[in-house]
């Protein structure tokens, strides 16, 4: 399989393999094509950041988290770890630290990215694209079919505005929403061959679906664990594609247990209230299967007898507990 000509990045040669994968599961397509160079308006020499477009909505902004950093930050530091210096281009800045760009519209369906992105690629100019697309068009009721042909026009619009840049293509993460996971998974079924069917080495799918449940803040948005394991769909994408190597850190599938927040709904003197409600999750056995499981408070009603009458008396006691109702939000 011929490669791309390295790029020196922070001291490590990144080689670009010209393959279309999908992380975590068999390859679709693949194509022998010749080493391709870079446009001059992108070229990049010697220890310059490739600049990334994170390109999506408020799931690529990072909504569900307290820092708005989303995936964003704990990809770029993996990135460095293996070897590949980033810059993270678009017209929105969220998150915390100096690289908070991106291309994330809270609420945007395809068709509204759609008519943004001539202008968005045209100003940011990225090497790398980040595309995590659907889920609203999904929410909104156009259906698994009409989404994919939505996206895959976008992925079009993409690499005639952008002809040599990488594109990086999610499967969308699982809604909480039963109607809308039945779409996502339809959709996501629909999104390998798709792309396979573009024949583009430079084109890459990317799980994202196994990040839903109690990844999830809401019913749509990651916490910060669902955007870890988000980050590290991406990374492993992309340190295939350019070569990375070495330790990057934990992987988030491996974990037995972890800081999860999930908003919940209450209810204080008949009035509904929301929150967020922060737990250590552990991976647990119960009747033979590994589950997650997290220690709350509960109170326990018990009798005991007093002066020869029985009472009722309550204790607040720690209760090994599953995630519940997840539409409770």
């Amino acid at each position: 399989m011929k490669r791309v000509p390295g790029y020196r990045l922070g001291g490590k040669v990144l080689a670009g393999v010209l393959a279309a994968a999908i992380v975590g599961v068999p390859q679709v397509a693949q194509a022998e094509p010749a080493a391709v160079n870079p446009p001059a308006d992108s070229e990049v020499t010697p220890f310059e950041a490739l600049r990334v477009m994170p390109l999506g909505d408020s799931i690529t902004r990072g909504t569900g988290t307290t820092t708005l950093n989303g995936y964003r930050a704990a990809l770029a530091h993996r990135l460095f770890l293996g070897g590949m210096k980033i810059n993270y281009v678009g017209s929105q800045s969220n998150g915390t630290g100096s690289d908070t760009q991106h291309e994330g519209h809270g609420g945007y369906n395809i068709d509204e990215l759609s008519a943004g992105l001539d202008d968005w690629l045209a100003q940011a100019r990225p090497d790398i694209v980040l595309l995590h697309a659907g889920t609203n068009t999904i929410k909104e009721g156009e259906g698994a079919y009409a989404a994919a042909d939505k996206l895959s026009a976008l992925i079009d619009q993409i690499r005639v505005a952008r002809p040599q840049a990488y594109i990086f293509v999610a499967q969308v993460i699982s809604s909480r929403v039963p109607e809308e996971l039945a779409d996502d998974r339809a959709y996501n079924r629909l999104i390998p061959p798709m792309v396979a069917a573009k024949n583009d080495p430079l084109i890459t799918v990317v799980n994202q679906s196994t990040v839903g449940g109690i990844d999830l803040h809401d019913l749509r948005h990651p916490n910060e664990f669902g955007y870890s394991k988000m980050a590290y769909n991406w990374y492993t994408a992309m340190a295939r594609v350019f070569q990375l190597s070495g330790d990057t850190g934990a992987n988030p599938y491996r974990a037995t247990s972890a800081r999860r927040c999930m908003s919940v709904k209450t209810y204080v003197k008949g009035e509904e209230q929301h929150r967020t409600e922060c737990l250590v999750w552990h991976l647990r056995t119960t009747n033979g299967k590994r589950t997650w499981q997290t220690l709350r408070t509960a109170k326990q009603s018990y009798r005991v007898r007093v002066n020869g009458k029985t009472q009722t008396r309550t204790r607040l006691v720690k209760k090994w507990t599953g995630p519940g109702n997840l539409l409770n939000v």
